[in-house]
């Protein structure tokens, strides 16, 4: 039990581990400068190994072709060939078959260095040097031609082949090719051994390697400097940037201007400061909202607590203290919904629910539901709409709230008429609410819309409030007027 513990635990240690070192995070300056040096050095490598391929295919191809060309001018040379160079006769063989033997070797070995840029030499079947030698043609380097040779016998190569071979012998590499010739009376086979020397053109790839070497290293710290100050371009405003983004955190809303080169900082550092603004206005907002909220909701209850001492201490006839008390509560009931209404089309991630509906038929319910107390107070309805259809897509719930809001509002003021209107103005919707009251005063019109704002015979001061934060989330606008009699309210939505 104890060991199945014991691995458990070091089972969960060794994952804490390699998530610790899984989440690591890289700085901005690490990443760059690990990108441009790796795609420096590969780009580099690439090149370096592009350049030895073709390097190696040229040398090959090019010797193949040589030695190619050679061979078979070898096996169709003439036999008539006049030798460059008369044979002498060592006294070993009879004259006439020297002479002839000789002869033919001459010309072959003469005209494969003639037709192409390879030397020739003619070793026999035990590899042993035939021609030349050092009486023949004291010209030729008898010493690189014994080393190939030599190579050649150690590595016991096919003298048969029909392919061309790559050999190294000393500090030079050859490409050599084999021709077949047959010796006097056909005792013994001899081969014409064909080299051409690429010792030369790999020296000249070895030097341009250290060149394109030494170039890649000055290249490798040019990156690091252009990553360096790169990184360090970009990851300094960032810096200034998460420093501001905290202090907004913090809730120092406080614009902050940033001379930055980059457009991208720029339209970033412009967002930020307008969400600053935002914020700092909400939160303004806020703070006036509890502000003028907790005094509204202290007049009911400290009206409902007098009125309650009252009753206990028998100070107030109980008939008409409890009547207070009940429209105290109801007063106080609607102020505390319309809060907690207001506080939720506040909010910044509210979604609505849009769809399309008639105008006429959403306000014609609202009236419908304001009937009875119309009729109490003697107030007439007059609703003037389009004949066509008027569709909005828009939040049915909230728009309703905001034309309830309005109704009851002219209510409270109206006379004997309120006027309904809803109709299409070019490509404008337009809804209007007009009673016959008094009107507003002057000094009241630009505040009318403001939280906890009471005009003269004002309630709370929210419901109006509320109509325009609709408004606006529906991308309207709502403006008041004193009309011909009283408040004239009109909202414009587009289409």
């Amino acid at each position: 039990m104890e060991n199945e513990n014991n691995k458990s635990i070091k089972n969960q240690v060794k994952s804490l581990f390699k998530l610790k070192f899984s989440r690591k995070n890289i700085s901005i300056k690490t990443r760059i400068l690990v990108s441009i040096l790796g795609l420096t050095v590969v780009v580099f490598l690439i090149i370096l190994v592009s350049f030895n391929i073709l390097v190696n295919t040229y040398i090959k191809t090019t010797a193949n072709e040589e030695l190619t060309k050679s061979t078979e001018m070898i096996e169709h040379m003439d036999s008539n060939f006049k030798p460059i160079k008369p044979p002498q006769n060592d006294g070993k063989l009879p004259p006439k078959e020297l002479s002839n033997f000789i002869r033919n070797v001459q010309d072959k070995v003469r005209m494969a260095e003639m037709q192409s840029d390879a030397d020739a030499m003619v070793v026999d079947s035990n590899y042993k040097l035939i021609f030349p030698t050092r009486e023949d043609d004291f010209l030729k380097n008898i010493d690189e031609m014994d080393l190939i040779r030599t190579y050649i016998q150690n590595e016991k190569l096919d003298l048969n082949s029909d392919n061309n071979t790559r050999v190294s012998s000393g500090n030079r590499d050859y490409y050599i090719s084999t021709v077949k010739i047959t010796s006097i009376n056909d005792e013994q086979d001899n081969y014409l051994i064909l080299f051409i020397d690429i010792s030369k053109t790999l020296n000249l790839a070895q030097k341009i390697n250290i060149v394109l070497i030494s170039v890649m290293c000055f290249a490798g710290i040019l990156a690091i400097f252009t990553a360096v100050i790169l990184s360090e371009k970009i990851a300094k405003p960032i810096k200034e940037l998460c420093g501001f983004a905290k202090k907004i955190g913090q809730g120092d809303f406080k614009r902050n201007y940033f001379d930055f080169s980059d457009k991208e900082l720029v339209e970033l550092s412009n967002v930020m400061n307008k969400s600053a603004e935002y914020l700092d206005k909400y939160d303004n907002e806020q703070k006036i909202f509890f502000q003028n909220a907790s005094h509204e909701l202290r007049t009911p209850l400290m009206s409902i607590k007098g009125y309650a001492e009252a009753i206990k201490y028998n100070i107030i006839d109980s008939k008409h203290a409890s009547d207070i008390i009940l429209e105290e509560s109801d007063r106080l009931n609607d102020m505390v919904e319309d809060l907690l209404y207001i506080s939720k089309i506040d909010n910044i991630t509210k979604d609505y629910e849009m769809v399309e509906c008639d105008l006429r038929e959403v306000l014609s319910n609202c009236g419908s539901r304001q009937n009875v107390r119309a009729i109490n107070k003697g107030i007439k309805f007059n609703y003037e709409f389009e004949e066509d259809m008027v569709l909005f897509e828009c939040d049915e719930k909230n728009i309703s709230k905001a034309f309830m809001n309005l109704i009851e509002n002219a209510l409270r003021y109206a006379k004997s008429e309120i006027k309904i209107i809803c109709k299409h103005n070019q490509k404008n919707i337009v809804v209007i609410v007009e009673d016959d009251g008094i009107g507003i005063n002057k000094e009241d019109l630009p505040h009318v819309f403001d939280r906890f704002y009471k005009g003269v015979g004002g309630n709370h001061g929210i419901g109006l409030s509320i109509v325009k934060s609709i408004v606006n989330k529906h991308g309207g606008r709502i403006y008041v007027e004193n009309g011909k009699k009283g408040a004239k309210f009109t909202i414009v939505f587009k289409l």
